[in-house]
């Protein structure tokens, strides 16, 4: 039986930024709320160098894919150094070329994005810059296919 090696390069700085708001975002989300889960998440962003409105595209993303998915994403704690399957698919989605059409497939995201996740991702991308650099870190066979499903070897 032949087996893959995952080979993963270090984070980079926008990765890691995303990450950091990813898990604020899944923090402020699971305690009960006063109001101010945006702007302590546009501060953290501030904080990392990102527009404001950078801060609130990604948040949008995050909430956008949670209701795509129909589940809450999933976070690593926040002095954890791994990224779990959830922060990694948040990467990919915005390190992948975007499908032309809304609902139309990539080999990278075979199902294709509803328009209104594509046009969030389009956003954090105008906003933010090339925050994440387009998706070369894990070469492996599971490259392709949905970025959220659970890794086979996980």
């Amino acid at each position: 039986m032949a087996f893959m090696e995952r080979i993963i390069a270090p984070a980079t700085d926008g990765e890691r930024a995303v990450v950091r708001l990813l898990r604020h975002y899944c923090t402020m989300r699971d305690r009960e709320g006063d109001g101010t889960a945006l702007s302590r998440l546009v501060m953290l962003g501030q904080s990392l160098h990102l527009p404001p409105a950078g801060s609130v595209a990604l948040a949008s993303v995050f909430q956008l894919t949670e209701a795509v998915l129909g589940r809450r994403l999933v976070a690593e704690c926040c002095c954890a150094r791994g990224m779990s399957n959830d922060e990694r698919a948040i990467v990919r989605l915005l390190g992948n070329a975007m499908p032309s059409l809304p609902d139309t497939a990539t080999p990278n995201i075979p199902h294709g994005l509803p328009g209104a996740l594509a046009w969030a991702i389009l956003s954090v991308r105008r906003l933010c810059g090339d925050i994440v650099t387009p998706w070369s870190r894990t070469v492996t066979a599971e490259a392709n296919g949905c970025p959220f499903m659970p890794s086979v070897t996980n």
